[in-house]
């Protein structure tokens, strides 16, 4: 998957799936401003891909999801909500 599969993915839907073997090459373009350890699904990283702000989780041990976020008010909501989310897993 390249860079401009991802970018068209995501102005047709809010995420898309990328497999982890490609991340790697995504990886250079992404200009990551923020990460989180969740301790249960890796990861959480907040950044830009192509002046788009994103969230790349990793989703399985086969793929990553990125997520488009758009705004820095949506990147905290969805950061605080998936985190929550996690810590509750955590308390089972």
């Amino acid at each position: 998957m390249t860079l401009a599969d991802v970018m068209a993915g995501l102005a047709k839907a809010d995420v898309v799936k990328v497999p982890r073997r490609d991340w790697p090459r995504l990886r250079r373009d992404f200009q990551e401003t923020a990460a989180y350890e969740t301790g249960l699904a890796g990861t959480l990283r907040i950044g830009k891909l192509e002046g788009t702000l994103v969230a790349v989780e990793e989703a399985t041990a086969a793929h990553l999801a990125i997520r488009a976020l758009r705004t820095t008010a949506r990147a905290r909501t969805f950061v605080k909500e998936r985190l929550a989310a996690y810590d509750r897993m955590w308390d089972g």
